[in-house]
């Protein structure tokens, strides 16, 4: 629509009225059409803020979750526990008490941090999910939620070069941290749980050994259950040790990793 010039409108005093009538239409039509661009232009900025949000609601969703795990959550509303055959490694430092109380409280939990970010690349660098901290313990699962074959061999090369990862923290830091490891292999049950923090974590007797071999290990050695030894016998060589005592269970045979094939 052409909108009038006032001069075009005032052109005959005697047309006043309908000069006026032309002129509230000519406005009023004006006024459609910038509602409409405002309406138009906060509906973009609706969208692209929602699309944002979307964006940042997922970026936290898969920092907290495992990405398959978060991707099943946003498809399905929840994510559905089921059992997975894995390998759960522990990482434990020796002596936290005595470096708790030589080390100012905001120095160690800057160490703790450096160790446990280097851990976690560590991990996923060899297709493991980590599970949580515990004070000064770390705990991981390798096949799961992500199932694959060789997990059990990723578990000792990932417990293997934790080693180095930990001598290269202590040459540079000027420490003396040291940790023990333990692996077991075996059927877990997994899902997610809570709801304000919701975490995947893993269940059953199997996380249990697996924290009893990293207990009864030693500093500066991978120890491992039977089944993770004959699971990865022809990609390690190992040393037996006897029995390890479980409660409430017979001793179960361990075995300290030696090298890599």
């Amino acid at each position: 629509m052409t909108i009038p010039s006032i001069s075009q409108l005032c052109r005959n005093p005697q047309d006043v009225t309908t000069n006026d009538a032309i002129l509230l239409n000519a406005l009023q039509s004006l006024s459609v059409i910038q509602d409409d661009q405002v309406q138009k232009r906060l509906l973009k900025e609706l969208i692209r803020g929602y699309v944002l949000l979307e964006k940042r609601v997922d970026e936290l969703l898969k920092n907290t979750l495992p990405e398959m795990v978060a991707d099943e959550i946003k498809e399905r509303g929840r994510f559905t526990p089921r059992s997975y055959d894995c390998s759960i490694i522990f990482f434990d430092i020796v002596e936290f008490t005595r470096m708790a109380e030589e080390i100012p409280g905001k120095r160690l939990i800057e160490l703790l941090n450096i160790i446990s970010r280097g851990l976690d690349d560590l991990v996923a660098s060899h297709r493991g999910t980590k599970i949580k901290t515990i004070g000064d313990a770390y705990m991981a699962v390798f096949g799961a939620p992500r199932e694959y074959a060789d997990h059990a061999r990723m578990a000792v090369k990932t417990g293997l070069e934790a080693f180095k990862l930990l001598a290269l923290f202590n040459r540079h830091y000027g420490q003396k941290v040291a940790v023990r490891i333990g692996i077991h292999t075996g059927l877990v049950m997994a899902g997610v749980i809570g709801k304000e923090r919701m975490q995947f974590d893993i269940f059953g007797d199997n996380v249990n050994i697996a924290s009893r071999y990293e207990s009864s290990g030693s500093a500066g050695k991978v120890n491992v259950s039977q089944e993770t030894y004959l699971r990865t016998r022809d990609f390690f060589e190992f040393e037996e040790r006897g029995e390890i005592a479980l409660k409430n269970k017979d001793g179960m045979k361990a075995y300290f990793v030696v090298r890599e094939r």
